[in-house]
């Protein structure tokens, strides 16, 4: 993609590329090792980690590797946290989704929020088929935060991540756009006038209530 990505815009938060100013904070946050303890990079040493990351996302952007954008406020522009498309295949219509979030968002819905307005690019600018997450196994939180979204667990993917010497599975969880375009469809008529307040928060909480978390 030789041009920028567009800013998806939410009711609370925006996704837009990742830009220098956004270092400082990234770093803060992404040095919290609670933050990272999941993920696939170790935190960061110094801020220029960051910006090197930074110019690599647009790199990966103009190659279509990675479509990474900065979760940011949407009052105040204030980075929150990072999420993104990687592995990305148009001729098969897939690609997996990563998102970490600073520690202070967490049980926010910045997370969840976030999340759905990327499905909505992938499923639907982008003309994406399906979406993968892989979530450590003992990564309960950010497991429950996909199942909110109405992701499938597919399986156990066996020590199939390694970090500091530590082995962990993984559970695969995917969604389809015909699942989001269907999920989407119930929520809109959940929320038409008149619904009654129960099936509101059923269409809202479809999975027992768990605060989001990174992942």
């Amino acid at each position: 993609m030789n041009h920028r990505l567009p800013v998806l815009m939410g009711r609370h938060v925006l996704l837009r590329e990742p830009a220098r100013q956004d270092a400082g904070r990234l770093f803060e946050y992404a040095s919290d090792p609670r933050v990272t303890r999941y993920l696939a990079f170790d935190s960061p040493r110094a801020v220029e980690d960051i910006l090197e990351f930074i110019a690599e996302c647009e790199r990966w952007r103009q190659q279509d590797r990675e479509y990474v954008y900065v979760i940011a406020d949407r009052a105040t522009d204030e980075a929150l946290g990072v999420i993104g498309l990687r592995h990305i295949d148009p001729q098969l219509g897939t690609a997996q989704v990563g998102t970490w979030v600073r520690r202070a968002s967490w049980g926010t819905g910045v997370n969840r929020e976030a999340k759905a307005l990327l499905f909505d690019f992938a499923f639907g600018p982008l003309g994406l088929h399906r979406l993968e997450a892989r979530i450590a196994t003992v990564n309960e939180r950010s497991r429950r935060a996909f199942e909110r979204l109405g992701a499938a667990r597919e399986g156990t993917l066996r020590e199939s991540f390694r970090k500091n010497g530590v082995v962990l599975d993984q559970e695969l969880y995917a969604i389809l756009a015909s699942e989001w375009a269907a999920r989407k469809v119930a929520g809109h008529q959940a929320a038409r006038p008149g619904a009654g307040r129960s099936e509101q928060e059923e269409s809202r909480n479809p999975s027992p209530a768990t605060r989001d978390s990174h992942g």
